[in-house]
């Protein structure tokens, strides 16, 4: 049986507050969100996980959407803010991260 593992992600709403889930749910997330908001954070990712840039930070006026990331040791850390909604804040780690970019069609 494969181990769960959770992150820790930081929500800043009209008030703050922390909530945990897993890695799998993330990393869908930032599929959805490169989708909405047309941001290539596949691509982003990638740079960061191949040491080519310490951090990246992308945004799109017509969609409200901004993205940065920035490298850890072992982690990358993660932000995506949507003008008027949510900011979300997390880290994932590096093996995670070198799973996702590696799935992209686009590279």
């Amino acid at each position: 049986m494969e181990k769960t593992k959770f992150s820790k992600v930081h929500i800043n709403k009209p008030r703050s507050s922390l909530e945990f889930t897993t890695e799998d749910y993330l990393l869908n997330t930032l599929e959805l969100v490169s989708a909405k908001s047309q941001l290539p954070i596949k691509l982003l990712l990638s740079l960061v996980y191949d040491n080519k840039v310490d951090t990246v930070s992308c945004s799109r006026d017509d969609t409200n959407y901004r993205f940065f990331a920035g490298a850890k040791r072992d982690s990358i850390s993660i932000i995506i803010k949507c003008l008027g909604e949510q900011t979300m804040e997390f880290e994932l780690s590096r093996n995670q991260i070198k799973n996702f970019t590696r799935l992209s069609p686009f590279l």
